[in-house]
C-alpha cells in the first residue's frame, strides 16, 4: 500500500471517529452543531443537512466539530443566541464534559475494535525467530523472518501442524514452502534425529485466528495495557527519567509507511497506538486540547460562575503557543532524524 494511501487512511480513521465522538454526544445533547469537518484548510466538498454542513478539507491532518456556543459559524450563517436552547453554554456540567470526553473516548473505542479484529481475523504463518548454527535450517539457507506457509504440499493451519510434521519427519526429507518479503521459494531439509523426533534448529512464532468473543477481550486488554504503557512513558518524560521522543506529521508519515511495507497486520497494530496517543494527547489540561476545556469546565463549576472571555482567551493563547512549540520541535526531530 502506498505510504499516502496507508497515512490518509489510518490518520482519517482516527480523526474521523474522535470528532464522531464530540458529534453524537452534542446531537444526543441537543447542541446545535455548526459543521463536521474532516481536515482544515478550503473546502473540497460539503454538503448541508438540517443545521449542519458536513465537510472535506484540503489538509488531512485533522479536523474539527462546530458546536454552537463555542464556536462561530461559518460566513453566511446565523449564528444562536445565549438564551437559545441548542447553545452549548446551556447544557449542565455533565453534558459538556461528556461532549468534550466523547472525543478521546471513541479513540479508545476504535483501539479496542482495531485490536479485537486484529486478534479474530489475522493469521500470521509460522515464523522463524531464532536460528540454530550449522542445524539443518540454517545449512538449506532458511532466514530469520522467513515464514513457513506449506509442508509437504499441505497448507500449514497452525503453528502445531508444522511442529508435529517436523518432529515426525525424523531421517525423511521435509518439504517447506517459504515466504521471504514479496517472494515464495521452496526448500527441502533433512531433519535431524533427536529422542526419536525430528529436528531442524528453528525457533517459531505465530498469530492464530481467536474466537470472537475471546477477541473482545483481548482488544480490550491489549487497549488498557498500551494505555498504561503511553501514560508511564508520559510520566517518565515529564519527570526526566525517560528521554522525550517527539514525532510530528514527517515522522508519523514515515512511521506509516515503514509499518505499511510490512503488511496489514502491522498497520493496525500501529493504528491501534496512535489512537490510544491521540486520545491522551487530548486529555492533557491544556486550553485548546479536549482535557483543556474539561479543567475549565470544573474551574468554572468549582467558582459557581464561568471564566470572563478575556480569561478563556488567555489561556486558549497560553494552550495554543505550547502546542506551537511542541509542533515546531516534534518537526525539528523529524527533520534531524532525516539528516542524520
Amino acid at each position: 500500500m502506498p505510504t499516502i494511501v496507508a497515512f490518509i487512511l489510518v490518520f482519517g480513521t482516527i480523526v474521523f471517529f474522535h470528532e464522531l465522538g464530540h458529534f453524537i454526544v452534542a446531537k444526543l445533547a441537543g447542541v446545535m452543531v455548526y459543521e463536521f469537518a474532516l481536515g482544515f484548510g478550503p473546502r473540497l466538498l460539503h454538503t448541508k443537512k438540517g443545521d449542519t454542513v458536513y465537510s472535506v478539507r484540503l489538509l488531512p491532518l485533522g479536523g474539527f466539530v462546530k458546536l454552537a456556543g463555542m464556536d462561530e459559524p461559518e460566513t453566511g450563517l446565523d449564528s444562536v443566541d445565549e438564551q437559545h436552547p441548542g447553545n452549548f453554554n446551556n447544557k449542565p456540567l455533565f453534558v459538556r464534559l461528556a461532549t468534550i470526553a466523547a472525543g478521546p473516548f471513541m479513540n479508545f473505542v476504535l483501539a479496542a475494535l482495531i485490536l479485537t479484529l486484529y486478534a479474530a481475523l489475522i493469521f500470521i504463518p509460522p515464523t522463524i525467530v531464532s536460528l540454530s548454527p550449522g542445524m539443518p535450517a540454517e545449512q538449506v539457507g532458511l532466514e530469520l523472518g522467513d515464514q513457513v506457509i506449506r509442508v509437504n504440499n499441505s497448507p500449514v493451519r497452525d503453528l502445531d501442524h508444522l511442529i508435529n510434521a517436523i518432529e515426525e519427519s525424523a531421517g525423511q526429507e521435509l518439504h517447506l514452502t517459504v515466504k521471504r518479503d514479496d517472494q515464495t521459494f521452496d526448500v527441502t531439509v533433512m531433519p535431524e534425529v533427536e529422542d526419536g523426533r525430528g529436528i531442524i534448529g528453528v525457533g517459531l512464532n505465530a498469530k492464530m485466528k481467536t474466537p470472537f468473543f475471546t477477541a473482545i477481550g483481548n482488544g480490550i486488554s491489549q487497549t488498557w495495557m498500551f494505555t498504561k504503557e503511553t501514560v508511564l512513558a508520559l510520566g517518565g518524560m515529564f519527570t526526566g527519567k525517560v528521554e522525550p521522543e517527539l514525532a510530528g506529521p514527517i515522522g508519523i508519515y514515515q512511521m506509516v509507511g515503514a509499518f505499511a511495507a510490512q503488511g496489514i497486520a502491522s498497520l493496525m497494530i500501529l493504528a491501534a497506538v496512535l489512537n490510544v496517543n491521540l486520545g491522551l494527547l487530548n486529555l492533557l489540561p491544556i486550553p485548546v486540547l479536549d482535557g483543556g476545556w474539561i479543567l475549565i469546565f470544573i474551574v468554572e463549576a468549582l467558582r459557581g460562575r464561568p471564566l470572563k472571555e478575556e480569561h478563556r482567551g488567555v489561556a486558549q493563547f497560553v494552550g495554543v503557543a505550547l502546542l506551537l512549540m511542541l509542533m515546531v520541535l516534534a518537526t525539528y526531530s523529524d527533520i534531524s532524524k532525516l539528516l542524520s
